[in-house]
């Protein structure tokens, strides 16, 4: 008996464009026309915001391509983690499992098809609680298998779980708590031996729904199981909601990919369950790397001196 496909969640806030580019996408993929979609539409904080909310809203009401799609509309201002823990919870309670996509989240063609395919083959092996397609680092080449770590990365979405390991999932209030769930050798783990920094954003307010759910990979000594190449790309690094005119001003940010044009059926899922040391090792190269990108002296002074003029807001959005 064929197996019923995974509903997607989408996440949307206030960016029509960004938005527009990701269901475009979604729309080419294979299996569009058999899946179910479910859009959580988060409400605006301000009066500007309201409006482009509005905006995304009535785009919302024209996408077809699908076999449904279904609308849910935050009254209010939910903010970015709220509105995804919620929604994933809704998804995951009524079907089981889901596929995640944010709006910034452009995909390839064959990424519901990888993400179908993966759910249904890793479904029984419990140590597996989070599948992953924005594979930023580069494996070696010809290199076609799926592969494990300890790390979980959620740019743009474009990942996928089920409501066993979602269960497992605790949204921390306070930098103590998060903490407290981990051992010594866990932290390392989730800090790529000192590579990266991630457990600092338990100091946010709100903290970030994703290290909570990396430390909970990490608390069950869960692996994320990732496609050798990416499947999906952020279209939202410059305009998103942590975005500064940084950003733009000192370079190209790591993060961006481009999506290779390879054959999704070359993609063989691995049975060795374990974490793969070479891609692990790559990965704390990457973070090296990215912690190593300092920002010229000279051009730290001069942004200083734009923001205090406030010039950065009208930069910002030129380049938005």
């Amino acid at each position: 008996m064929k197996k019923k496909l995974a509903p997607v969640a989408i996440f949307v806030y206030n960016r029509l464009k960004n938005t527009k580019q990701v269901i475009e996408a979604l729309q080419k993929n294979t299996l569009a026309r058999e899946t179910d979609i479910f859009i959580f539409s988060d409400g605006g904080n301000t009066h500007k915001n309201k409006k482009r909310v509005d905006n995304v809203r009535q785009y919302l009401k024209t996408i077809d391509g699908f076999k449904s799609v279904s609308i849910i509309k935050r009254e209010t201002n939910y903010y970015i983690e709220r509105n995804i823990t919620e929604g994933i919870t809704t998804i995951v309670d009524k079907f089981g499992k889901i596929i995640v996509l944010e709006d910034d989240g452009v995909t390839a063609k064959g990424f519901l098809t990888f993400m179908n395919r993966a759910l249904d083959f890793y479904e029984q092996e419990r140590k597996i609680m989070h599948i992953a397609t924005f594979t930023f680092i580069k494996m070696p080449n010809n290199y076609n298998k799926t592969f494990f770590w300890t790390y979980s990365e959620n740019s743009g979405g474009g990942w996928g779980t089920w409501k066993n390991r979602w269960d497992k999932f605790t949204w921390f209030q306070n930098e103590e708590d998060g903490l407290s769930q981990l051992t010594e050798k866990q932290k390392r783990s989730i800090e790529l031996d000192g590579n990266s920094k991630s457990l600092s954003f338990l100091k946010l307010t709100p903290i970030p729904w994703d290290i909570c759910w990396n430390i909970a990979i990490n608390k069950h000594d869960g692996l994320s199981v990732n496609s050798p190449w990416p499947l999906i790309k952020n279209n939202g690094l410059y305009n998103g909601t942590h975005f500064t005119i940084l950003n733009r001003l000192t370079g190209k940010n790591l993060f961006e990919i481009e999506l290779p044009n390879y054959d999704i059926n070359d993609i063989v899922f691995e049975t060795n369950i374990s974490e793969n040391n070479e891609a692990k090792k790559l990965l704390k190269e990457f973070y090296s790397r990215l912690n190593k990108k300092q920002i010229n002296p000279l051009l730290h002074y001069i942004i200083r001196i734009l923001v205090l003029l406030k010039i950065t807001k009208l930069l910002k959005r030129i380049f938005s």
